[in-house]
């Protein structure tokens, strides 16, 4: 068996060196090594120390299920105009379409997290995927425009849990030095491939029709929902609030430790029989209630409210814009065809080339360097830096958006082209932000407090894009494009103030919520 990624780094023994609990403050260097956090055991049974290729075979399949459910539920923008063709006399109603998956997303989040909590990830990620397939052909085969939305609706509801679950498991099997470039694979892996397939959208609708669009993707989710039972392992492990801030599980001792870790580097053979149980745990239902309970103290925690806000106005920009570019662009003065509004979504790939050096790696560049300067005290604080340039890139270029969509004549096509997918740019800038600053800030409340966010911003989303024809009619794309980017720069701002009061909102939100149980 191939050894786990944890050799060579030094596992920290003194408790004194850490944060409060629950607040995400912890020693994550000391003498220039940097600090396993969690603590990995010696249990078999813990993700941290599976193998390399594990872990990223793990990764790869979270990334492409994450990926279709994505093209599914909000990349159908490309091919709209084919499918309202299907529904004449029906346009205003068939926008529907397209605005509530974000809400059933949502939703989705709210009923299935809290089994994931309970349950395990594995058997939630398992259904959703049948769940996926099953809507996915309703949508292929539906007979109405209403049928067509209803399938879509359920369809939402299994994609929803991409946004929550996917970012949760990828926390629970890397140390807190990763997550940064891991969730940035995460996120270049997926949207790379949603960029491929936004290309190739309008070929496949074109020679196929936008019932294949379905078909193709139910065929692929089979495929991954195979891959996925054969080899994504059960991620729920169960971890004490030492273990949460490095600290040493079994012993205090420095010799002790080594043997900890000498033990962990050969860990007992896994048994891939039990690996393919969909329980690998015992499911604790009774303690679903104390999930909605976290999840509706992460509304009263000003910092996770920040962040739910920043997330929801971003994607509510890149929905309103996902929405309407398609008409803009095949409408004179533009005349672009159909086939051609593929490439204008493969922009998203330019920002996931960008996106991965400068916030994934950069992230944790930062966050090394700024704890190095602090005696190897990091605080999650670290990671808001790096959403400075996305937010001015993407507020600049979505005004130039709103401006030559009112005024096509005074414009290049290029101002939506370039709008479009930098208001995209902007929405990964919050998301990475949005749920590494979470799941640092609180490990204890890392899944519930995810689900604020991911839920939470589907709704405020669907608000935003669900407005966006009436919007239009009364003020005009230029007029509703600066109202929501100042939004979005308002609230980026607020990361100056949360950046300065963060810690301290850390410790009182601890404190208030009692974060100092053991994590699920």
């Amino acid at each position: 068996m191939e050894k786990s990624d944890i050799t060579h780094v030094e596992i920290a023994n003194d408790a004194s060196l850490s944060g409060h609990p629950g607040d995400g403050q912890v020693k994550l260097m000391r003498d220039g090594e940097v600090v396993l956090i969690p603590t990995p055991t010696s249990d078999p049974r813990d993700p941290l120390t599976r193998s390399v290729w594990s872990k990223w075979v793990f990764l790869v399949i979270v990334s492409a299920w994450s990926c279709t459910a994505v093209v599914l539920a909000s990349g159908m923008g490309s091919i709209f105009t084919s499918i309202l063709a299907s529904y004449p006399g029906q346009e205003a109603r068939a926008n529907d379409l397209m605005t509530y998956p974000t809400l059933f997303m949502g939703i989705g989040n709210l009923i299935a997290m809290p089994f994931a909590f309970t349950c395990g990830r594995r058997p939630v990620f398992l259904v959703s995927m049948v769940l996926l397939v099953v809507a996915g052909i309703w949508c292929q085969c539906s007979t109405s425009l209403g049928s067509h939305i209803a399938g879509r609706n359920i369809m939402s509801l299994a994609a929803g849990q991409s946004e929550a679950l996917s970012p949760m498991v990828i926390q629970e099997i890397f140390f807190l030095h990763e997550r940064g470039r891991k969730v940035g694979w995460f996120i270049f892996i997926q949207n790379i491939a949603a960029g491929v397939f936004f290309v190739v959208s309008t070929y496949m609708v074109s020679s196929w029709g936008w019932r294949w669009w379905y078909g193709f993707f139910n065929i692929m989710n089979a495929v991954i929902g195979i891959f996925a039972f054969l080899f994504l392992f059960e991620s729920k492990f169960d971890r004490t609030e030492e273990a949460m801030r490095g600290e040493p599980v079994l012993n205090s001792k420095i010799a002790e430790h080594q043997a900890v870790v000498e033990e962990v580097e050969e860990p007992t053979p896994r048994s891939w029989k039990n690996d393919l149980k969909p329980f690998s745990t015992k499911p604790t239902l009774r303690e679903i209630p104390t999930f909605y309970k976290q999840l509706l103290q992460g509304f009263c925690i000003p910092t996770i409210l920040w962040l739910l806000l920043l997330n929801g106005a971003h994607l509510g920009v890149y929905i309103f814009q996902a929405a309407t570019f398609a008409g803009i662009l095949t409408a004179p003065p533009f005349g672009f065809s159909f086939e051609s509004l593929g490439y204008v979504q493969a922009g998203q790939l330019v920002d996931c080339l960008v996106f991965l050096p400068l916030l994934a790696y950069g992230s944790d560049l930062v966050i090394k360097h700024l704890t190095a300067r602090n005696d190897g005290l990091y605080k999650p604080e670290y990671r808001l830096p790096v959403i400075i340039i996305p937010v001015i890139v993407g507020v600049i270029c979505s005004v130039f958006y709103g401006q030559a969509a009112a005024h096509p004549e005074r414009y290049s096509p290029a101002a939506i082209i370039i709008g479009y997918n930098a208001s995209y740019f902007a929405f990964l800038g919050a998301n990475i932000v949005g749920i590494t600053y979470a799941v640092d800030s609180f490990p204890l409340r890392a899944a519930p407090f995810l689900v604020v966010i991911c839920a939470g911003r589907g709704f405020i989303s669907f608000g935003l894009s669900y407005a966006t024809l009436p919007a239009i009619k009364t003020v005009g794309y230029d007029w509703t494009m600066v109202i929501e980017v100042i939004i979005c720069g308002v609230l980026a701002l607020m990361a100056i103030p949360v950046y300065v009061f963060g810690p301290r909102l850390r410790v009182w939100a601890g404190a208030w919520s009692g974060g100092s149980e053991a994590t699920k």
